[in-house]
């Protein structure tokens, strides 16, 4: 949900010195060595470039490192495997930015610290906390009601579309109550679609994934998994209305193509595909590429209530830290408002402070319809994200992958992924 696309993923370190103390009488000798802190990010370090430059200044009593957790064989199951894997074999790691799909998991693993003590001994951290930050971002943060991690960033889904293709084909802006028949309307208006090289889809959308799917779900009022996320819920009608909806885009409509493989990044900016489901953080590749003739409009919706998914990562202090408390010094460096504006500028995820959201420089850097991101928050429901994530959301998206393909039929399928889910989603009751 929260990667950044086309952006360096190489390490970087900066080293804040303490001058030699001038007034001990002994100016050749210098104070004490900063304390080495080592922070581990699912975003392109250079997205926090410009907060190691500020460590020097705001904290130089620190070594202040930020590097890259590596994906793994997945999405946030694979990260959080990495993660993990990083921490058994005794590596350094103070300060862990993750996001809520592999929360859960490292609380179970007890691998981050409770922030609770920290924030209420820091005024200025708990009023920003409390009055800059939508309440739904920092529950979503929290594990039996202790908040596990500082909210720095999150993503929802939304519709992406070519602007200058809907003026080409005389489609006006979908509005933001669409539903579905307006979507396979519109997406049979703009595919072009003969099975050669200047093809044009209607859509793409992410074929596997909890966080994209459930931008499909959650507006046909279902989800794969309990309210409570303890149980298979793949079986339900809707579950199965809503796939087969998408199955049809592939293999009777033929207006989207089979997401396995298929690099919808630049075909989107190329234009050889109208419309796709992203989060904010898309707009980066679009600011790299150039690309501007779009805009952004709710997903469309079926049944129940309006909703877009939302997931928020932020930082928290990991339990193998030997200083929690510049940890903390840390975390709050990388939340705070100077980092979270970096951010905004590369085309990265929403900023959870709504002060950021708000500014100017976040409407600058999105197109004409970007106040949608944050005003989304009030429709929002949260992604599934149980602690076996890294399990469930393999299951899902292998047996997804079968229709897509055509292999298998929706109801396959999902009897499928019900008889591995059931004995895995049993292990959290028992």
């Amino acid at each position: 949900m929260l990667r950044l696309s086309g952006l360096g993923i190489t390490g970087a370190v900066l080293a804040a010195c303490v001058a030699p103390d001038a007034t001990s009488g002994d100016a050749g000798v210098a104070a004490q060595e900063p304390v080495n802190v080592i922070a581990t990010t699912s975003m392109p370090v250079n997205t926090f470039d410009n907060s190691i430059e500020r460590s020097l200044e705001y904290l130089p009593d620190i070594a202040l490192e930020v590097n890259a957790n590596g994906w793994g064989e997945g999405g946030w199951d694979g990260y959080s495997d990495t993660l993990l894997t990083r921490i058994a074999g005794g590596e350094q790691i103070d300060v862990i930015m993750i996001a809520i799909e592999g929360l859960g998991l490292l609380a179970a693993k007890n691998v981050l610290v409770p922030l609770d003590g920290f924030v209420q001994a820091d005024p200025e951290a708990e009023e920003i906390l409390m009055n800059d930050v939508h309440v739904t971002l920092r529950e979503m943060l929290q594990v039996d009601g202790k908040q596990m991690e500082y909210p720095f960033s999150w993503n929802n889904m939304v519709m992406y579309y070519n602007t200058a293709v809907f003026e080409e084909v005389g489609l006006e802006p979908p509005a933001n109550d669409w539903n579905w028949d307006d979507f396979l309307e519109t997406s049979l208006a703009v595919a072009r679609v003969s099975g050669g090289a200047d093809d044009r889809f209607a859509y793409s959308f992410w074929g596997g994934g909890m966080f994209g799917m459930a931008a499909w779900y959650f507006n046909n009022d279902v989800s794969p998994l309990s309210e409570d996320w303890l149980e298979s819920n793949v079986l339900d009608p809707k579950v199965l209305e809503t796939l087969q909806f998408l199955a049809d885009l592939i293999l009777v409509h033929k207006v989207a193509p089979n997401p396995e493989g298929w690099d919808e990044w630049a075909q989107f900016h190329a234009g050889n595909l109208v419309m796709r489901t992203c989060g904010r953080w898309c707009i980066g590749g679009s600011l790299e590429a150039d690309f501007n003739t779009y805009d952004i409009q709710y997903q469309p919706h079926q049944a129940g209530p309006i909703r877009t998914v939302a997931g928020t990562d932020g930082w928290g202090i990991s339990t193998s830290s030997e200083d929690p408390d510049a940890a903390w010094e840390v975390v709050k460096l990388l939340s705070g408002t100077e980092a979270s504006m970096d951010m905004v500028q590369l085309g990265g995820n929403i900023p959870a402070l709504r002060s950021v959201a708000e500014m100017p420089l976040f409407a600058d850097f999105g197109p004409a319809n970007t106040a949608l991101f944050y005003e989304t928050l009030d429709y929002a429901a949260t992604v599934p994200s149980p602690p076996n994530f890294n399990i469930v959301e393999p299951i899902l998206n292998r047996n997804y992958a079968t229709i897509w393909n055509g292999e298998k039929s929706v109801e396959e399928a999902m009897q499928a992924a019900h008889d591995e889910l059931v004995p895995e989603m049993a292990k959290l009751q028992s």
